[in-house]
């Protein structure tokens, strides 16, 4: 990180809120980072950690960190599956999204055989 970026960062975590919220989302990205395939993270049964800045997401005073906590207990059982499972769907969802494009790409211009064509060249 470059000095002036270190430096804002500095400035913007002077705010009481602001330091939450960024501590929050450095705690929520190592939970993630840390199940990488990449990595060869063992697989574990335990979500202890998710659990724990779960709650202190639900009770950090920060509206939308409080949402977004809600949203991931509302999914509770895809996040769980997701942090403890050594699978991933990474690559499914990129070809989803590579259809996706090549479907807007094409929008009302032609028809199904010939997105057939274009995503069967692809490959």
């Amino acid at each position: 990180m470059a000095s002036t970026e270190a430096a804002t960062l500095a400035r913007i975590e002077q705010d009481e809120e602001a330091a939450r919220v960024i501590a929050l989302t450095r705690q929520f990205c190592e939970l993630v980072r840390s199940r990488r395939i990449a990595r060869r993270a063992e697989p574990t049964k335990s979500c202890r950690p998710f659990e724990t800045w779960l709650g202190k997401a639900r009770t950090c005073r920060v509206r939308a960190m409080e949402t977004f906590a809600k949203g991931l207990e509302q999914d509770g059982d895809a996040v769980r599956a997701a942090l403890t499972s050594p699978w991933s769907n990474a690559q499914a969802e990129d070809q989803i999204t590579k259809l996706k494009l090549l479907k807007r790409q094409m929008y009302g211009r032609a028809s199904f055989d010939l997105l057939r064509r274009r995503v069967l060249l692809t490959i």
